[in-house]
């Protein structure tokens, strides 16, 4: 599961979104909007600035506007910055690889192949989805031209 931290990036992403093209949004109201606390919002804006997902200008009408990627940043690009490495084990991460402690032999764990490939598909799903897709998605959800997914409940023999 994503952390508060990473879904409240997101979020402020998507805020900053919505309202490109107006200049630059104030940290209070990002956080108004979100209902969450300005300092905590401050820092994860200060992340996702010091990777370029947003700028911010200084001053009395200051305030932040997304970076250079805008509505083609990806999921992926996200979590990692706010959230770290996407792999489940260390064993299964690209960039920040670790053998396991618990693993008698890292060169035939097959533990460690199932989560690479769970890995791998996560991490392609992510970069899959945009800034626009979610907005283009939330458009037709909220026009009634496509429902929402939900988790799909696992039986057995399925």
């Amino acid at each position: 599961m994503l952390n508060r931290k990473t879904t409240y990036g997101i979020h402020a992403l998507l805020h900053l979104a919505r309202h490109q093209g107006e200049g630059v949004v104030a940290v209070v109201r990002i956080s108004e909007a979100l209902q969450v606390s300005r300092k905590f919002l401050e820092r994860i804006l200060a992340d996702l600035r010091q990777e370029g997902m947003v700028e911010s200008q200084s001053g009395r009408d200051g305030g932040y506007r997304l970076g250079a990627a805008g509505l083609d940043l990806c999921l992926a690009d996200v979590v990692r910055v706010l959230e770290g490495p996407i792999a489940l084990l260390p064993c299964a991460s690209h960039r920040f690889y670790a053998p396991c402690a618990e693993c008698a032999s890292p060169e035939t764990c097959a533990l460690q192949d199932a989560l690479v490939s769970v890995r791998n598909a996560t991490v392609h799903s992510l970069k899959q989805i945009t800034l626009a897709h979610v907005l283009e998605t939330e458009g037709a959800l909220m026009l009634g031209q496509k429902s929402l997914l939900r988790p799909t409940p696992y039986h057995e023999g399925q």
